[in-house]
């Protein structure tokens, strides 16, 4: 499982450039997003 600064430090890689304040916010919005649906998957496997 990739944690939130590997996601991090991965998109600002790919960007070339530091992310900006409301990138973050946004990239940790759609991580916890991740979390939260990834155990509802798990059951329905």
């Amino acid at each position: 499982m990739v944690t939130f600064l590997q996601l991090c430090k991965n998109t600002e890689s790919r960007l070339g450039r530091q992310l900006l304040d409301n990138e973050i916010l946004f990239l940790q919005w759609v991580y916890n997003r991740y979390l939260e649906e990834k155990p509802k998957k798990m059951l329905n496997v």
